[in-house]
């Protein structure tokens, strides 16, 4: 890796010289990313693939020469050290921020090994941060752990958790690939088109995480159709801040840039998540192109920045601000739009798109340099399932407002599906999102019966494709107007009285708004002996509300949702400051509510039951103070 002046690293590629044509002729029939890089590093050795932007300026660079040179070398070495590994062996990468993980990564993949990134453990955090990683470490049955020297000794605690703690070898990969005489040595995988590249673990928003198995077959088709939709020029600068083991963070900012030819400065999410100021200050600073978040990171940006630090931002680089992995709310879009537009940021750059780890990333984006799309939709059409857009003049309560994902990748379809008789449903009526084509992944590794489930889906009275079956992704969503609006989980609906309601709209309600109520809400329907009970969790402000207070809390988020939805919480429990559980892209783990409730181990601030129910009409207060209450009361 190499230090640079700043100002020399983010040069487009130099003019190209004969061999040239023969060589975009390759990159052309690439079947692969290993082949992609490995081309590319003849046609611009000298262009940096990676930097790091750290406290306003790149601190390291890792052009693309050496980035091909040293994932060789990794590769060699790795057989020789290891020879046990056999090809398609699972490798568990544990990196902290920095350019040994996408180096680690590459190396794993021209060495024809299957990759596994996770989120590294932090000793500090050991109680929080190992669950996840020994769960993969189980669920993936890894071969090889790889990771830095100064986590070694917390990696080691993983390896009890093995299914053969004996035979998992763990290696730190600060002194692996660094020999020239390696790199000469190494010889591509046969047939490495057909193989796994890397193990995707899902961020476990409905449930525990899996595994997706992602081919090197998906991983380049992913890009080709995506760039299509992109299409970014050689030497195009992307910003991330994203997590390296994240679908957004890995594919779509380590490695579409790789695909096209571009450059990624890359930031510490902490660094971000501490001042979103940072993130925007590079984008500017490096004149990108590109940049990615899902619906919180604009959010953050909107709360956080200060007017004063906008007068010193130029976003008019900014052509491609793309979002996903979360619902994307028209007001962040707007609040966004309007605060940096004295910073030359254009509406016209935001491109929501739709998408998941099951197909590789991304499924469909909405189109490059137009206005972002969102319709306004009749509420009790919705919750009798179709979409019809609301009457001029409706009042704001009695719509919904969702954005568009835009219209399929080439080569990939989506329909809408009814998930009990799997019959498809026509444009306007709300149902399942399938999925189909060249970028969905194989199946959940380790878990054939979840596979054949979710991957191997048949749409009633249809004859199956002879390339590809239906993924069914578990969304909720409607097509309008040829455009897919997604509208939340299956596992998440709230069904009462004949409709179907989303959680978000409820939880939006009690956190967002003119007078928020408490600073996150969580709506589900949880598991009891009396049927599933309506439960809205709400995280206060503050922990030392008195009991009159967190009372009050409970009672307005009572009357609110009973006001604005016509629904009668069965239960409202406020829990203390941020205590709410979210993925890395700021899902809501619901599901971690249902059981951690059911189980009795939520520490609760307030708890609030409604009384008998009397119908749509019922009085939503709470008859009897509740044990927790008079617990908090003696405290």
């Amino acid at each position: 890796m190499m230090q640079r002046d700043p100002s020399q690293t983010l040069s487009s590629p130099k003019p190209t010289v004969a061999g040239d044509a023969a060589l975009r002729a390759q990159l052309d029939a690439a079947t692969t990313l290993v082949d992609v890089l490995h081309i590319r590093a003849q046609l611009h050795p000298e262009t940096p693939l990676y930097q790091t932007y750290v406290d306003g300026e790149i601190r390291e660079t890792l052009t693309y020469a050496e980035a091909d040179r040293r994932a060789r070398a990794l590769a060699v070495e790795l057989r020789r050290i290891h020879p046990q590994l056999q090809t398609g062996d699972r490798v568990l990468l544990l990196y902290p921020f920095g350019l040994e993980y996408p180096a680690v990564f590459l190396g794993c993949l021209y060495a024809g090994l299957t990759a596994v990134p996770a989120f590294p453990p932090d000793k500090k955090r050991a109680v929080k941060t190992m669950p996840r990683v020994s769960a993969i470490i189980r669920d993936a049955d890894a071969r090889l752990i790889l990771t830095n020297q100064e986590l070694i000794e917390t990696v080691e605690f993983a390896r009890a958790e093995a299914e053969d703690p004996e035979a998992l070898l763990i290696d730190a990969s600060g002194g692996l690939g660094r020999a020239e005489a390696d790199a000469d040595a190494w010889t591509r995988p046969d047939a490495l088109a057909g193989e796994l590249a890397f193990l995707q673990y899902t961020s476990g928003s409905t449930g525990t995480p899996r595994g997706v198995m992602i081919g090197h077959d998906n991983l380049l088709a992913h890009q080709r159709f995506a760039h299509e939709k992109f299409a970014q020029p050689e030497g195009s600068v992307t910003v991330s801040w994203l997590p390296f083991y994240h679908d957004m963070g890995l594919i779509g900012s380590l490695l579409y840039p790789l695909y096209c030819g571009g450059t990624t400065a890359l930031m510490s999410p902490t660094a971000f998540l501490r001042r979103p100021m940072a993130w925007l200050d590079a984008i500017s600073k490096l004149r990108a192109r590109v940049s990615t978040g899902p619906n919180f990171a604009y959010e953050l940006c909107v709360q956080r920045v200060e007017e004063a630090d906008i007068e010193g931002l130029d976003l008019s680089h900014w052509e491609l601000t793309i979002s996903g992995a979360e619902p994307l709310r028209p007001a962040t879009i707007q609040r966004f739009c309007e605060r940096f537009a004295p910073a030359g940021f254009n509406p016209q750059t935001f491109m929501p798109c739709f998408g998941m780890a099951e197909t590789t990333l991304m499924v469909s984006g909405a189109p490059k340099h137009a206005l972002p799309r969102y319709e306004r939709f009749d509420k009790a059409q919705l919750l009798g399932g179709q979409a019809v857009l609301a009457a001029d003049g409706a009042l704001e309560a009695d719509s919904r407002v969702y954005v568009s994902c835009g219209t399929p990748m080439s080569e990939h379809e989506v329909a809408i599906v009814d998930p009990e008789t799997h019959a498809r449903r026509p444009e306007g009526r709300q149902g399942e999102i399938w999925v189909r084509g060249p970028s969905v992944g194989r199946g959940y590794w380790g878990d054939p019966e979840t596979s054949t489930r979710r991957f191997a889906g048949r749409i009633r009275g249809e004859e199956p494709s002879p390339s590809w079956p239906w993924f069914r992704t578990d969304d909720t969503g409607f097509v309008h107007d040829g455009e897919l609006y997604g509208t939340g989980r299956l596992a998440d609906l709230l069904v009462s009285g004949g409709q179907v309601h989303q959680p978000h709209d409820l939880e939006r309600d009690v956190s967002e708004g003119d007078a928020p109520l408490a600073k996150d809400a969580v709506a589900f329907m949880a598991r009891g002996e009396r049927g599933e009970p309506l439960v809205c969790l709400a995280a206060t402000g503050r922990r030392s509300m008195a009991a009159r207070d967190r009372e009050a809390v409970c009672e307005a988020i009572f009357e609110r949702i009973l006001a604005e939805h016509g629904l009668a919480l069965d239960r409202v429990l406020l829990i203390p400051p941020r205590t709410v559980a979210k993925t890395t892209s700021g899902k809501l783990r619901r599901y971690r509510y249902r059981q951690a409730m059911s189980e009795g181990e939520l520490e609760l601030l307030c708890l609030r039951e409604r009384g008998p129910a009397r119908g749509k009409g019922a009085d939503p207060r709470s008859k009897t103070l509740s044990q927790c209450d008079r617990k908090n009361d003696r405290r």
